[in-house]
């Protein structure tokens, strides 16, 4: 039931829109010369930029599912004015009706989507939301239909009263939709500044002024469509013109869904089907550039529609997937509405800035789109490596569970497949740790008694006395009293790193060290480098380190590389690693780590040992310095210099049987490290591996190992 409710919604609101942009544009024209759209423009503009400020604060009191159907009653009663006043005041009904499409109805559009974020939950709203998107296309298409319909019958005046009407029933819609909500919107976020999220989120940042510049392109689009078809066309043709062209892009938007729809995104990942509109532009408009006519000025700006529709904004949506609910409810209409809106003023204002220009006007609006367009495709590949990695932070902190993401393109696919896989790496090497540790016991002999002075005659003791007493004592229930207490301080801590060698209590050894690992890096880093520590507390404390944000205990890794003991080595490298993907703003010396991994290649060359990737992650934790081995930890330096799942994917794709998969991960790795490092690891790497043809560029080698990837999983799925 609530599923048809709001597929009508949506289909009425989407017509009405389309509708409404087709009356808009032929009454100003008939009313107006077209030199005073750019004015207008950025009036509109002006007066939605007000809106947002007003809208958001009133979503942020009163929760969408209120206040939406009361805004729809609101624009029915307007356009029922503006209906009143047409025949006497042509003119002002003009204004009136461009202000109020350009303004009021992208604010309802966004209001109606927030609505439906919040009334059906995630697992809900995955199986409505293409229902939803196809009603929302097909709406588009009839809108056109129907304002031809209206004027061929009675007059473009008439119209009004359809629009009216339609958001009448959109009202009532939503208000159904809304009905039994809980408005807690209050509750879910302080009422600070408008402009928080922008400061706290560098990913709404760049959305932010990606859709801003998206919406500078289109509003120079439209000038040149407008400008173009005033001049070719009469006034009584307008009305027909705008009404075919908003139902050929709605037609063209609905086939193209039909044919593609979610494909694009498996197949093109994010910054692939959002590029799709900039190309699109570039190849359009240089074409209008060279051959300038209604025909081709048509096709540019309908192109442009028809991508953004249907490739653009389906991607632009699930950008917000890695966004905090508190942050999403502001942010989105801050994008969706604000930066529109403003990008619309900042058009309007390019626009009458080039017509100041006396000659070859309409050649430098078109340049000036080019370049636009130029710039959103360089932004939108930004835009794509910063979702990637705020999605891959939100999966490693636990901000977020794979089962909540809505998996439905390529880039969030192979972020969640490349991050749960070092996740899950991580847990089963902690498991066997465990397993081992607790499958072979070693009691700790306890010491001697010694024989006690008469309780009288000793003296009290403190807190940390007596906490050293108990770790001291071999007494395991007593060694897990401590262990357990939160009230461990710097000088119990050399205490406690000895009974990492007591199997009885390591797990619990190691928790408490890693809850100190910030704070007292300093002493552990000093037990790691004692050069006549215990072998089991050096071979554990990297497992410490690992979880430390201390620079200290990076440097104490790196240190730690030069150890003589081979599993030493090894533990510190897969350290520096997990520091890495756990703070990715602690750098480690790229010259220091490609050092020791040059000299472990050349170790392993030396002692001339065929090179066998093993089939199990597993066996690299073996203990022993093996040619496997060897491989890891120095995958392991790359993991702390480099993109660690990408390069956590090389190497599982050099073990993997798949010809493609390896040659794609052996130009990644000869793209990515230095020319002599890659000379003396190709032979073990990959023996007999020659490169063929010119390097490609680095991103693109990385782009098609994910693919490859992502290919060879699908197809051991579908087996």
């Amino acid at each position: 039931m609530l599923t048809s409710v709001a597929m009508v919604a949506a289909t009425l609101m989407i017509a009405q829109h389309i509708a409404g942009k087709a009356t808009r544009d032929a009454l100003f024209l008939t009313s107006f010369d077209v030199a005073q759209l750019p004015k207008l423009m950025m009036v509109s503009a002006a007066v939605s930029v007000a809106a947002v400020v007003l809208m958001s604060r009133l979503l942020n009191r009163y929760g969408p599912a209120r206040l939406i159907p009361l805004l729809f009653l609101a624009s029915a009663a307007l356009l029922a004015l503006q209906w009143f006043l047409a025949g006497a005041m042509p003119g002002a009904a003009a204004v009136a009706l461009y202000v109020h499409v350009s303004a009021l109805n992208s604010i309802l559009i966004s209001g109606f989507w927030s609505v439906i974020n919040e009334r059906f939950d995630p697992y809900a709203a995955k199986k409505i939301i293409s229902r939803l998107t196809a009603a929302a296309t097909f709406g588009g298409l009839i809108g056109g239909v129907a304002a031809k319909t209206v004027a061929s019958a009675a007059d473009t005046h008439a119209i009004l009263l359809m629009l009216s009407g339609m958001h009448l029933a959109c009202a009532g819609a939503v208000a159904l939709l809304g009905r039994g909500q809980s408005h807690h919107a209050r509750h879910e976020q302080s009422p600070g500044s408008l402009i928080a999220p922008l400061k706290r989120s560098p990913l709404i940042r760049r959305m932010g002024l990606l859709a801003l510049l998206v919406a500078t392109t289109a509003a120079v689009l439209d000038y040149i469509l407008k400008a173009e078809a005033s001049a070719a066309l009469s006034d009584e043709e307008l009305i027909t013109f705008f009404s075919y062209f908003y139902m050929a892009v709605g037609l063209g938007t609905f086939l193209v869904q039909s044919a593609v729809g979610d494909k694009a995104l498996r197949w093109l990942g994010l910054g692939g089907t959002m590029a799709a509109w900039p190309l699109a532009i570039l190849m359009t408009g240089t074409g209008a550039l060279l051959i300038r006519s209604l025909v081709t000025v048509t096709l540019m700006r309908a192109s442009a529609n028809l991508l953004y529709n249907s490739f653009f904004r389906a991607g632009f949506e699930l950008l917000y997937t890695p966004i905090s609910p508190a942050d999403k409810r502001t942010g989105k209409i801050l994008i969706d509405v604000g930066a529109d809106r403003s990008g619309d003023l900042l058009g309007g204002l390019v626009v009458m800035l080039v017509l100041l220009i006396p000659v070859a006007t309409e050649s430098i609006l078109l340049v000036t789109a080019l370049v636009l367009a130029a710039v959103c495709l360089t932004l939108i590949l930004v835009l794509h490596r910063g979702y990637v990695r705020q999605l891959a932070d939100n999966l490693r902190s636990g901000a977020q569970r794979p089962e909540e993401l809505p998996i439905i393109d390529a880039t969030t696919a192979h972020t969640v497949a490349a991050t749960q896989t070092a996740i899950e790496r991580d847990q089963l090497l902690r498991d066997i740790t465990s397993y081992r540790n607790t499958s072979n016991p070693t009691p700790t002999p306890a010491p001697a008694a010694e024989e006690e002075p008469p309780k009288s005659q000793q003296p009290p003791l403190d807190a940390v006395t007596e906490a050293i007493i108990d770790l001291r004592s071999g007494d395991e229930a007593r060694i897990r009293r401590i262990l357990a207490s939160h009230t461990m301080t710097p000088q119990i801590l050399p205490h406690v790193i000895p009974l990492l060698t007591d199997e009885r209590v390591l797990r619990e050894a190691l928790r408490c060290l890693r809850r100190m690992a910030s704070t007292s890096a300093g002493q552990m880093v000093d037990a790691l480098l004692d050069p006549i520590q215990h072998p089991l507390v050096k071979r554990r404390l990297p497992l410490v380190l690992a979880h430390s944000d201390s620079r200290l205990a990076m440097e104490g890794l790196i240190t730690g590389l030069d150890d003589p003991d081979w599993n030493v080595r090894y533990r510190c490298a897969r350290g520096l690693d997990t520091i890495r993907r756990l703070h990715p703003h602690l750098k480690a010396s790229e010259e220091r780590l490609l050092a020791v991994a040059e000299r472990e290649g050349q170790r392993l060359s030396t002692a001339n040992a065929a090179v066998s990737l093993p089939t199990s992650a597993a066996q690299s934790q073996s203990g022993e310095s093996t040619p496997d081995g060897t491989i890891d930890l120095i995958f392991a330096l790359f993991g702390a210099l480099y993109e660690p799942e990408t390069i956590e994917l090389c190497r599982h794709a050099l073990r993997s049987g798949d010809p493609g998969l390896r040659g794609t991960a052996l130009e990644y790795l000869e793209n990515l490290l230095p020319v002599h490092l890659w000379a003396q690891l190709q032979p073990l790497l990959a023996p007999g591996h020659t490169t063929a043809g010119a390097k490609r560029p680095l991103q693109q080698t990385a782009k098609d190992l994910l693919a490859a990837a992502a290919s060879l999983r699908s197809k051991k799925r579908a087996d």
